[in-house]
C-alpha cells in the first residue's frame, strides 16, 4: 500500500500546482472586439445600466425634408445599429429627436440614451424618430476617440499602487471591471467642468467617458487605467417654463434665463462674450459655452 500512497500524493501535488480558471458561458456580444482584461478579470454588468447609448450627427444632405435634414444616430461600441425599417446599418437616419423634457444638446456634443421608433408621415411613409431617455453633453467640442464607458469612483484608497479605485462598464455591452483610475485632465476641459466631473464620478451613475486604456505598473503589480479623450455629464431635465438663455447684464457679460442687473464698469474680457454662445450647460444652468475661441480670448485678456 505504501507505493500507491506515494503515487497519490504526487498526483495531488501536481494538480495543486496548476492554476484553474472557470469561465461562465454567456452569449457573445455583437461586437467582434473582445474585452481583454489586464490585471483583473472582466465581470458581467447589467444591460439595464449600460444600454442603449447613441452618438448623433446632423444630416447635411440637401433634399426634401423630412427625408433629409434630420440626424444620423449610431450605437456606441457596436458596428451595427437596428434602424426603424428593421434593418441593421452602420448608422440610422431619423427625421427628428424627441427630447421628451430632457436637456437638449447640440448633435456634435451629444451622447444620448434612447430608442429609435417608427413614425408615419402621410406623404413620405415610415420614418425613424429618436426618443431620448437620457441626454449627456461632452465637456469640449473635441471628437471622442476610443471606446465608450460608464465610470464610477468606488471610494477605495490604497497605500500602494496601482490601486483598483474605479469601476468601468462598456456601454451597450455587459462587461465591467475595476481599473486603476481615469485620467480626465487630457480632455482639455475648463477646470471647473473637470472638477464637476470628478465630483460626479462619486455618484451612483458616475459619468460617461470615451478613451483608451494604458497599462500601469507598481509595487502592487499591474493594472489598466483609462485615458479619457472626452467625458460627458448628465444634463438636467428642462424646466416647464422652457425659458431660453439670454445675454444680460450691463455689458452682456452674464448668461441667464432671466434679466440680471449689474454694475456698468467696463472690463476688456467682456468683449469676449459678444460672440460667445449663451446656452444651457450640462448642469442644466445657463452659461457661456467654453469653446476654444472663448477660452483663448479670456486668456489674452488676462482672466
Amino acid at each position: 500500500m505504501r507505493p500507491t500512497y506515494i503515487k497519490t500524493v504526487a498526483i495531488a501535488a501536481v494538480l495543486l500546482s496548476v492554476p484553474l480558471t472557470f469561465a461562465i458561458p454567456r452569449t457573445a456580444p455583437e461586437s467582434s472586439t473582445t474585452y481583454a482584461s489586464t490585471g483583473t478579470s472582466a465581470s458581467v454588468d447589467s444591460l439595464a445600466s449600460t444600454s442603449t447609448y447613441f452618438t448623433v450627427r446632423r444630416d447635411l444632405r440637401r433634399c426634401a425634408s423630412p427625408m433629409c435634414g434630420g440626424y444620423f444616430v449610431q450605437r456606441v461600441n457596436q458596428s451595427r445599429t437596428l434602424c426603424a425599417n428593421n434593418r441593421y446599418a452602420r448608422e440610422c437616419y431619423v427625421s427628428e429627436i424627441d427630447w421628451d423634457g430632457h436637456g437638449e444638446v447640440e448633435a456634435n456634443r451629444a451622447l444620448l440614451r434612447g430608442d429609435i421608433v417608427g413614425s408615419t408621415n402621410q406623404r413620405f411613409g415610415k420614418l425613424g424618430r429618436f426618443r431620448v431617455r437620457e441626454s449627456w453633453q461632452s465637456a469640449t467640442e473635441n471628437q471622442p476617440t476610443g471606446e465608450f464607458f460608464r465610470v464610477r469612483d468606488l471610494g477605495v484608497r490604497c497605500i500602494t499602487h496601482p490601486c483598483l479605485t474605479h469601476q468601468e462598464a462598456r456601454l451597450n455591452l455587459t462587461q465591467s471591471r475595476k481599473i486603476a483610475g481615469v485620467e480626465l485632465n487630457k480632455v482639455g476641459a475648463p477646470d471647473a467642468l473637470t472638477q464637476e466631473a470628478f465630483t460626479a464620478l462619486t455618484s451612483p451613475e458616475g459619468i460617461l467617458v470615451s478613451g483608451t486604456h494604458r497599462r500601469v505598473t507598481g509595487p502592487a503589480g499591474s493594472a489598466s487605467t483609462l485615458d479619457a479623450s472626452q467625458f460627458y455629464l448628465r444634463t438636467k431635465s428642462q424646466t416647464s417654463s422652457g425659458k431660453p438663455c439670454i445675454k444680460t447684464g450691463c455689458s452682456g457679460q452674464v448668461c441667464s434665463d432671466e434679466e440680471v442687473i449689474t454694475t456698468c464698469e467696463y472690463r476688456s474680457e467682456y468683449d469676449c462674450y459678444k460672440q460667445a454662445r449663451c446656452e444651457r450647460q450640462a448642469n442644466g444652468e445657463c452659461g457661456f459655452t467654453q469653446t476654444r475661441e472663448l477660452t483663448a480670448c479670456l486668456k489674452r485678456r488676462g482672466r
